[in-house]
């Protein structure tokens, strides 16, 4: 095989933080290369750098075999054909989907002053079809669901006709149906002779899709795993070693709820909207209840319609018995409802700006008197938190874009914490967390479930789903259709749930 890609003595620092710590490796051509490593251990840094994003302070990287010095990604894709799709959508929504696949090409579709539609459309149409997606290319992206803008950012990448393509978490938001036709996608790719780096927090899809797999931990290169066929466990085992220093597994807290279940804390009765059709739950102290199913099916709409987010149209809510009127946000968090978003850095974190400011503004009111704010009181408060969490921040200066997505996380569960919650909401508490990160929080929710916070959580993931809630509600078409609370819930009795 040709080499194309070689990277040597790789370094990168960011304030507090040596990011990246002389990693070496090379790519060759006509190759899946799985790149992983927990949050923090320089995986995206690494890929800033090779699309120009972010400058290596040392090192060295060569492409097909010349020295280059990728300044910004626009030379990273003309010059040097490397392209990325990001987990973080790059699209702008009032745009039509034509126009955001060709946005940097506009140019080439004029004519006499004016955008020849009917060519763009065309062009976007045949961009579609390589990653199967059969949408009205007319239609801004706005209205589209986030598998669809990942796959309208996939067919962008491709029709720029990439010689090393990076795919970094956009398999995250897909259905698993969806997810193998990228794979089916990725191995076409493969075979024209084009290189691609996967990164992905699911090591099944790894495994499943990649030839080699890259390991960072801590900013080193811990490894390069090539071969794995014969024995995928002790290998899955041995990659997360390496990733995290120890020889584990994904491993649960106990199910205490099911042995202690508490007072009721959060019932609902009949509750209706335009996503839900008459759903009805409990939720007492000391559980951890899961809303499950495929996507779309109404779980993340029941959150926020509890949240007061999104307007519910009839039924009963109801906390530790008290019947509630829950039209806002407000009104749902003045009663100890509190819900956290699956859209982290987006909804519920102030990138740009310090630790101690995002745990602390939620809660701000109580450690204030006559309009000012007492300081040493709000400092020791944040403080407590941050060591009660486990967060780890260089100190409460630290800005939040700079930690870990599992500390990222952390700061938001002490955002909610500091104003003393009655119950958590939470969508997707663990997307886009690396193994480590995933058992923190699995291990927190049971500690705070077990300190009579409980939880109400939408989960994807088979395994959390199987192995982390007491009890299980499935939502099919805006209703729940099935509970589980065994101990160790029988997955195809799941699944076929799932589907009815």
């Amino acid at each position: 095989m040709t080499e194309i890609v070689k990277v040597v003595s790789i370094n990168k620092h960011f304030p507090g933080v040596e990011v990246l710590k002389g990693v070496t490796f090379s790519l060759e051509k006509g190759k899946i290369y799985g790149l992983v490593g927990e949050n923090g251990a320089g995986k995206s840094t690494l890929i800033k750098i090779l699309m120009g994003i972010h400058q290596p302070d040392g090192g060295e990287i060569f492409i097909g075999g010349e020295k280059a010095r990728i300044k910004d990604p626009s030379q990273a894709r003309y010059t040097y054909k490397i392209d990325t799709v990001f987990q973080e959508h790059a699209l702008i929504p009032q745009l039509s989907v034509a126009e955001n696949i060709f946005l940097d090409k506009l140019d080439s579709f004029y004519k006499k002053g004016l955008i020849d539609q009917t060519g763009l459309q065309d062009h976007a149409r045949k961009a579609l079809s390589e990653v199967g997606l059969g949408i009205d290319v007319t239609l801004p992206v706005s209205e589209f669901s986030e598998g669809e803008k990942s796959l309208i950012e996939l067919s962008k990448a491709l029709s720029r006709n990439p010689e090393i393509l990076i795919l970094d978490e956009m398999t995250a938001p897909l259905e698993s149906s969806t997810v193998n036709d990228v794979f089916g996608i990725m191995r076409n790719v493969k075979k024209k002779g084009k290189t691609l780096i996967f990164i992905s927090h699911r090591l099944e899809e790894v495994f499943k899709v990649c030839d080699e797999i890259i390991v960072l931990r801590d900013g080193n290169l811990e490894g390069i795993i090539t071969n794995w066929k014969e024995d995928l466990l002790s290998i899955r085992k041995k990659v997360i070693g390496m990733m995290t220093g120890t020889e584990r597994g994904l491993s649960f807290p106990e199910k205490t709820g099911l042995k202690s279940k508490g007072e009721k804390v959060l019932s609902l009765k009949d509750v209706k909207s335009k996503w839900l059709r008459k759903v009805s739950l409990e939720v007492h102290k000391g559980e951890i209840v899961a809303l499950a199913g495929l996507r779309g099916q109404g779980q993340s709409e029941l959150l926020r319609t509890i949240a007061g987010l999104v307007p519910g149209e009839d039924g009963d809510i109801r906390i530790f018995g008290e019947r509630l009127h829950v039209d806002s946000p407000r009104e749902a968090i003045d009663n100890g409802i509190f819900y956290v978003s699956d859209k982290r850095d987006e909804e519920e974190l102030w990138l740009t700006h310090d630790v101690w400011l995002n745990i602390s503004l939620g809660s701000i009111d109580d450690r204030t008197r006559f309009g000012f704010i007492k300081r040493n009181k709000d400092k020791e408060a944040v403080e407590k938190m941050v060591s009660r969490l486990r967060i780890e921040t260089p100190s409460l200066a630290q800005i939040v874009r700079n930690l870990s997505g599992g500390n990222r996380q952390k700061v938001v569960l002490g955002k909610y914490l500091l104003s003393r919650p009655k119950i958590l909401l939470m969508d997707q508490p663990t997307m886009g967390l690396d193994v480590g990160a995933k058992m923190e929080i699995y291990y927190l929710l049971r500690k705070l479930s077990d300190e009579g916070i409980p939880t109400l959580a939408v989960l994807t993931d088979l395994e959390e789903v199987v192995n982390l809630p007491d009890r299980l509600l499935v939502m099919r078409e805006g209703e729940i259709v099935k509970e589980f609370s065994e101990e160790k819930m029988n997955e195809e009795e799941l699944l076929d749930s799932y589907y009815g």
